[in-house]
Order: structure tokens, then C-alpha cells, then sequence
């Protein structure tokens, strides 16, 4: 009688499994060996061939979200550290690291939920509580992100990115004796701080005192030439004293940092368009709107370039959108009455025109007495150069 084949079958699968183990393992400690040694595309293709083998693995998908973090693919790194999420939903570790991918691709939105879990997890974490105070005052949430900072500020205290955030929360929440005292103690203990500059040359731009705004603006880049939005800012001041070629140039700079910076790109397409330059002006407010659809005025710029190019069915419809953005915006109205007329559709001009006056005088009526920000849409916000405590 022939001899039943299972044994053969399950020793052969059993070692089977064991040399897969034992390759899975090698694989992960030449990834680690790698990454150690700073050889960060090896630490890569041993990574990718160990998840051929165990597709579920844990260890695998957040070794790879962190590696692709060091290198700054924080698209990658959001992918694997969401896989790493799923197959362990309480390992803090994981839940910050996922908040911090998006957070230093400025997802400030995507960031909320895993730094909220983070902090649930391991609420002493201080990287945590700032990144989340940070994108709560990005995203116009003064009250939520003041306590998160507030945390830091005690866990760390002196922390000069904390102490300009907080400057900022308490000027959002109107509460100008804390934000004094937080300007105050920044400038005792870091006198020569960049974000004293910063500070000092937003509170000369309100007095519209621009040669000393410039000139705080100007230390700031010798200071941090790297930082994030300096060269707009300085761009800015020169754009309100009509002095566009210098703006412009700046804007230049700011996008060479700051790549997609929705404002840069928006501001070079304005100068464009007062050039009479339509369709690079076109060029530049559709980036801007690729980069951040919510984003209202790169839709109206939009608009006015393809009015100027004699396209105002086109033109009608970005003002269309921009209405939905925020549709108490009077000048969306002022530019759709004039491409409904440039349409000869008199009547819906007409009641464009009307809804332009109506908004237009309740502004007058109802003054917030406050100067408006140079980019306070919080959708068209990209935030200040952020410093990790």
C-alpha cells in the first residue's frame, strides 16, 4: 500500500514558512543596517522586498513611513504610516507620526485627526501638543490651538517658536495684553529671534511705517534665509507701495523656497495682470487654484485675466465659482456683471450689479474697524516658517 504524502507535504511547507521567516528578518536587519549607516535607498529596496513577503507587516510599513519621512516624501510616508495605523490603531508612536507627515507637508487639515489620537494616546508628548496647537492657528482656531501651545509653553519654557505661535493665538483671539507679554518675554530671552523681526515688522506694516517694516523683514532673511514666507512678506510691503518689480522679484524667491506658495503665485499673476500681461497672469492664478481649489481670489484673478482675453463665457464661470467659495465677496459680483454684459445677457448683469451695491453698503454699514490681513482667507493660509520645539 502506498504511503500517505501529507507528512512530506506539511514538513516541506513548514520549512517553507521557516525560510521565508528567516528572509523576512534578514531583510529587515539589512534595512536597519542601511539606515543606520545613512544609506537610506538600500534601507528603501530592503524594505520593499521584505513587504513582498509579509505584506501585513507592521514593522515593514512603519520602517518605510519613517524613512520616506527623513527623506521628505511625505505623500509616501502619510501612505505607510496610514497602512501602520490600521494594523495597530493604539501605538501612539504611529499616530504622531502620521500627524507629523502631514503637518510638515502643510496639510494642516490631514494633520488634526492624528495628532488628536496622538495626543488621546500620549497626551505629555510635547511635538504633539505643538504640532497640533500650530495647525489649529493655521486653520483659524485660535481658542482650540491655545491651549495646546499654552502646554508647550510650560513644558518648555522659553521655546521661541512656541512663544511666536502664542503671540499669534492671542492677536487672533483680540487678546492683546497676553500677546504683549508673550512678545515681551520672546524678545527678553531671544532679543536677536527672527520671530521678533517678523513680529516687529507686521506691527510696522499695521502703522503702515514701511521702510522699518522692510527693514525687520530684511534682518529676518539675513537671519533665516530659509525660512518659509520671508521673501513674501517683503514681497508684499514692496506690492503696497506699487513697487512691483521688487515684489515681484521677491515672490520669486519666496516660490524657489516655498514651492505652490498659494499667495507668491497669486500676487505674480496680479502683477501680471497690471502689466498687461493676461494670459501669464492666466498661467499663474490657475497654479494657484491647482495647488488650493478653496482658495477664493486665485478664481476671480482668473476670471479678470480672461476677461481681458475677451473669453468672458470662461470668465463667467471661474467668477461662478469664486461666488461659491464666498459669496459675499462684492467684487465677484462687479466682475460677473461685467461678463454677464459682455455676454449681452442685460438682465442678469443688471442683478450682479445689485447684489455688488448690496454687499458693497453693508460693508459700509457694518465696519470692523480692523485692518484687513494680506491673506486672511484661513483656506488661502500656508503659515509661517515653523520651528520644532
Amino acid at each position: 500500500m502506498m504511503k500517505a504524502a501529507w507528512p512530506t507535504i506539511g514538513l516541506t511547507f513548514t520549512l517553507t514558512l521557516v525560510a521565508a521567516q528567516a528572509g523576512f528578518e534578514k531583510l529587515l536587519s539589512s534595512a536597519e543596517t542601511s539606515f543606520d549607516k545613512g544609506d537610506l535607498p538600500g534601507a528603501e529596496k530592503s524594505l520593499l522586498a521584505a513587504e513582498k513577503l509579509n505584506p501585513k507587516s507592521f514593522l515593514v510599513h512603519n520602517n518605510l513611513g519613517t524613512l520616506y519621512l527623513r527623506q521628505r516624501r511625505y505623500a509616501l510616508a502619510v501612505k505607510e504610516f496610514l497602512s501602520a495605523s490600521a494594523l495597530s490603531p493604539e501605538n501612539a508612536d504611529v499616530a504622531r507620526n502620521l500627524g507629523t507627515s502631514y503637518f510638515l507637508s502643510k496639510d494642516y487639515s490631514g494633520a488634526l485627526k492624528p495628532l488628536t489620537r496622538a495626543k488621546q494616546l500620549d497626551g505629555r508628548d510635547v511635538r504633539t501638543r505643538y504640532q497640533l496647537g500650530y495647525s489649529l492657528l493655521i486653520l483659524n482656531r485660535p481658542e482650540a490651538a491655545q491651549p495646546e501651545l499654552e502646554y508647550v509653553r510650560g513644558a518648555l519654557p522659553g521655546d521661541e517658536g512656541t512663544l511666536f505661535a502664542l503671540v499669534k493665538v492671542y492677536q487672533a483671539s483680540r487678546d492683546q495684553p497676553s500677546a504683549s507679554r508673550a512678545f515681551e518675554e520672546l524678545k527678553t530671552i531671544h532679543p536677536d529671534s527672527v520671530f521678533v523681526h517678523i513680529l516687529l515688522g507686521e506691527s510696522y506694516d499695521i502703522q503702515e511705517n514701511w521702510p522699518a517694516a522692510m527693514a525687520e523683514y530684511q534682518k529676518a532673511i539675513e537671519q533665516a534665509p530659509s525660512l518659509p514666507r520671508l521673501h513674501f512678506d517683503l514681497g508684499f510691503l514692496h506690492w503696497e507701495q506699487a513697487h512691483y518689480s521688487e515684489a515681484g522679484s521677491e515672490f520669486e524667491k519666496e516660490l524657489e523656497l516655498n514651492p505652490g506658495f498659494v499667495p507668491a503665485l497669486y500676487y505674480r499673476g496680479d502683477i501680471a495682470l497690471n502689466a498687461v500681461k493676461p494670459a501669464e497672469a492666466l498661467a499663474l492664478f490657475r497654479a494657484a487654484s491647482d495647488r488650493d481649489p478653496a482658495c477664493l481670489e486665485p478664481w476671480l484673478g482668473q476670471g479678470k485675466a480672461l476677461v481681458r482675453l475677451n473669453r468672458p463665457a470662461e470668465a463667467l464661470a471661474r467668477f461662478e465659482r469664486a461666488a461659491k467659495i464666498n459669496g459675499s465677496q462684492p467684487d465677484v459680483y462687479y466682475w460677473m456683471a461685467n461678463a454677464y454684459r459682455r455676454l449681452q445677457r442685460p438682465e442678469d448683469s443688471r442683478r450682479a450689479m445689485d447684489r455688488f451695491k448690496t454687499l458693497s453698503e453693508e460693508g459700509k454699514a457694518n465696519p470692523s474697524g480692523e485692518r484687513r490681513d494680506r491673506w486672511s482667507s484661513p483656506a488661502c493660509e500656508s503659515g509661517w516658517g515653523s520651528v520644532q520645539p
